[in-house]
């Protein structure tokens, strides 16, 4: 019979990282649209939602920021492809941990360009919210092409509440899938009022910073246990 998904992960390590890359995503989608002019960096169903807005004459809402968010986001999952082929070639079967270097070194590219312009300009704030989506593209192909059961959804808050609700069941024969749907939930919520309180008390740059460490601190932990981010073959999507 063979070795479940979970079995293959070294407990419950890569599902932990990925909850916790989610309470980051749900922090950068706060720091980006209060800081940076109602833009979702994460979150590209809201930016269309933002475009209609803009194109409806709604007063204070932009259509550049929304689509150049989207054009860094697709982007961003581009070079995550090219990557994850890239790694494998070469005989890297832990690519997982290159992803989340490489989302560090955008997220911090963000934050240094972020303390380098005093006051930033329209041009600054839109290379700022490029780099977010990047980071956040990136993410999200990553943790798809993982294909963990249950948290593929990190990236869609609508499917974890309807998997959740729907399959109501599962709290009582499936605890572990309900716990996880429940804990992307919490994590984006979590990180969506750290990231608010962070730009209202402390503004853009030091907000940027504490997500920039905490992305950073995340992915040195994984390159320092690698082969317990490693999944199972067979179960990327």
């Amino acid at each position: 019979m063979p070795r479940s998904h979970e079995a293959s992960l070294g407990g419950e390590a890569l599902p932990a990282v990925i909850l916790a890359l989610t309470m980051v995503s749900g922090m950068v989608d706060a720091i980006s649209f209060l800081g940076l002019g109602k833009v979702f960096t994460g979150m590209m169903t809201g930016n269309v939602v933002v475009l209609g807005f803009a194109f409806g004459g709604v007063p204070g809402y932009s259509d550049l920021a929304p689509l150049v968010a989207i054009a860094a986001f697709v982007t961003g999952i581009v070079l995550a492809g090219l990557g994850e082929r890239l790694a494998t070639r070469r005989g890297r079967q832990h690519w997982f941990c290159y992803a989340l270097t490489a989302e560090a070194a955008f997220l911090a590219a963000a934050t240094a360009l972020a303390w380098l312009a005093p006051a930033p300009a329209p041009a600054a704030r839109h290379t700022i919210t490029a780099l977010l989506a990047l980071t956040m593209g990136t993410h999200c192909a990553a943790v798809r092409r993982l294909a963990v059961p249950d948290l593929v959804v990190t990236f869609g808050l609508t499917g974890a509440l309807i998997g959740l609700v729907q399959d109501s069941g599962g709290l009582r024969h499936g605890s572990r899938q309900a716990a996880r749907r429940l804990g992307v939930i919490l994590a984006l919520t979590a990180g969506a009022a750290l990231g608010a309180a962070l730009v209202e008390y402390a503004g853009l740059r030091w907000s940027l910073l504490c997500a920039a460490a905490m992305v950073a601190t995340i992915a040195a932990a994984a390159q320092a246990v690698p082969s317990a981010l490693k999944p199972s073959p067979g179960t990327a999507g």
